[in-house]
């Protein structure tokens, strides 16, 4: 295949897994409330390690040795990334829209850079700051939803904050599996922290099943956990690792920033949610300023 066609399907795949990935915001906000975090975090997961199961076993089996030498990174990995960011994700869908939630969760690269700086020692060009510096700008617009006197009254919506939280443990998990040594397979990988995430959600569980009265979700809650975990979480992670062999994992990072238009358009169609001035502008600062931190990238893309 010439490069021009490897380029154009690896963008193509990466369009794909973000369309897909954008769904889940607006889904959150369906879901019934009486379900909590915990519930909706674990039918999620144990869907897709399920779907993960026939596909990775093998893997495990086979390089057994290194799982086991990778489980003091892998299992926090797991735990932060998967277990936790879905708990804080679907507890700031019960009080946030869609639209705040995906752009929230596109600050993860913000996180991921001051945590490489002061934890990996990895320097900051002054063009990544800069940009750094108006996405959290930009959050911070998002935040106070353009009311810059809440700040003195600490008037912060709640779900936008457990958002943020569920960010920064994002970009924990990105730096962590940056560790994954290249004899690991993919499929491997993604099983064992599949397993640990789901081993940190059981004694959760265990307390939500011994609540008096407790109740399996109704057969629509499982069909959305079902797509949540099949779609956007399993086929778009396949899509996405595909994209990331054709054109790196720069070039499909810049895709990756497309999830809030996607999400709000999604939102506003089927949720039938109004896009406010604060959240354009918000959005408009996270998305720039992440792109300016990008501009090395983006001027070799352009040079493509």
């Amino acid at each position: 295949m010439n490069p021009s066609a490897s380029a154009a399907r690896g963008y193509l795949l990466a369009l794909l897994a973000t369309v897909l990935w954008s769904t889940v915001f607006p889904l959150v906000r369906v879901l019934p409330q009486t379900l909590s975090p915990v519930e909706l975090a674990f039918w999620r997961w144990l869907f897709t390690f399920s779907c993960m199961l026939p596909f990775g076993a093998g893997a495990i089996r086979e390089h057994w040795a290194l799982v086991r030498q990778c489980r003091k990174w892998m299992v926090p990995a797991g735990v932060l990334g998967f277990a936790m960011y879905s708990i804080l994700m679907f507890e700031a869908g019960h009080t946030t829209d869609a639209t705040n939630l995906s752009l929230i969760a596109a600050t993860a690269p913000v996180f991921m850079a001051f945590f490489a700086r002061f934890f990996l020692g990895e320097r900051l060009a002054s063009l990544q700051l800069c940009g750094l510096a108006v996405a959290v700008f930009g959050v911070i617009v998002l935040v106070l939803h353009g009311d810059f006197h809440r700040l003195a009254a600490l008037s912060f919506t709640v779900g936008d904050l457990w958002m943020l939280l569920a960010a920064s443990l994002f970009a924990v998990y990105s730096i962590l599996v940056r560790r994954r040594p290249a004899a690991m397979p993919q499929k491997a990988f993604m099983l064992a922290m599949l397993a640990y995430s789901l081993l940190a959600l059981c004694p959760f569980m265990i307390g939500e099943v011994a609540k008096p009265g407790y109740s399996l979700p109704d057969m629509p809650t499982f069909l959305i956990m079902a797509y949540i975990a099949v779609i956007p979480t399993l086929i778009g992670y396949l899509l996405w690792n595909r994209s990331v062999e054709y054109i790196g994992a720069a070039r499909a990072g810049i895709v990756y920033y497309s999830i809030p238009f996607f999400s709000s358009l999604e939102a506003v169609v089927f949720l039938h949610e109004t896009v406010s001035f604060s959240q354009i502008a918000g959005g408009a600062l996270i998305v720039g300023g992440i792109l300016l931190s990008s501009l090395n990238i983006l001027k070799t893309l352009w040079r493509f």
